[in-house]
C-alpha cells in the first residue's frame, strides 16, 4: 500500500499479517482527504488496523492523530509504518470504548474523528452509538467519518450526532456525521 498524497506521498505502509484486516481503498483514502483539510486538527483513529489512514493524515500535515487499535500485532505494525515520520502520533492498544472513556476522563476531545470498524461484526453500528453516547469526545464544529459496508446502513442521526452527508465508492460507504 502506498500514501496517496501529502509530504509521504507514494511511501510505502506495511499491510498487518492478519488477513481477515480489510483496508481502505486508494481511492477512497484520496477522495477523504479531498474533502477534509485535515492540516492542523487534532485526530482520533478508531480501528486504525495498519494505520493507512493515520499515515495518509500526517502526510497532510495533521496535527497530532490518537490511534486506537485492540490487536497488538497491527499495534506494532502501525509503529513499525508510522516511526519513520518525524510528527505527533500516539497508539493506544485498547477496545475503541475503553480508549474513548479514558480519553474523555482526561478532558481529551477531536476536530476529526475516523472510524473504520470490521464490516459485517456489529460494530459499525456500536461505533456510532459509542460517539453519540459521548459527544463530548468531538469538538463542536468537528466532524466524524465512520466508514461502513454498502449492508450496513447507519441512522442518520442519534441523540447528539446527525448525517451531513454520505458518498458511496463501490460498496463502501463514507459517513459523515456533525455534533
Amino acid at each position: 500500500m502506498k500514501i496517496t498524497g501529502g509530504k509521504y506521498s507514494r511511501m510505502n505502509v506495511y499491510a498487518v499479517s492478519d488477513k481477515r484486516t480489510r483496508y481502505t481503498p486508494a481511492i477512497v483514502r484520496e477522495a477523504l482527504f479531498n474533502m477534509i483539510d485535515v492540516t492542523g486538527m487534532k485526530m482520533l483513529d478508531l480501528f486504525a488496523g495498519s494505520g493507512i489512514i493515520s499515515a495518509e493524515a500526517l502526510s497532510r500535515s495533521v496535527g497530532s492523530v490518537t490511534i486506537v487499535e485492540i490487536s497488538r500485532s497491527s499495534c506494532m505494525t502501525i509503529r513499525k509504518n508510522l516511526e519513520r515520520f518525524d510528527d505527533d502520533f500516539t497508539i493506544l492498544n485498547l477496545d475503541f470504548r475503553i480508549a474513548m472513556r479514558r480519553l474523555i476522563s482526561k478532558g481529551i476531545d477531536f476536530d476529526f474523528i475516523f472510524a473504520d470498524p470490521p464490516f459485517g461484526t456489529g460494530l459499525v453500528f456500536e461505533t456510532f452509538k459509542e460517539i453519540d453516547y459521548h459527544p463530548e469526545i468531538l469538538r463542536s464544529d468537528g466532524i466524524i467519518v465512520i466508514e461502513s459496508f454498502e449492508k450496513e446502513t447507519l441512522p442518520d442521526e442519534g441523540k447528539n450526532i446527525r448525517i451531513k452527508s454520505r458518498k458511496k465508492y463501490g460498496d463502501v460507504i463514507l459517513n459523515f456525521f456533525v455534533r
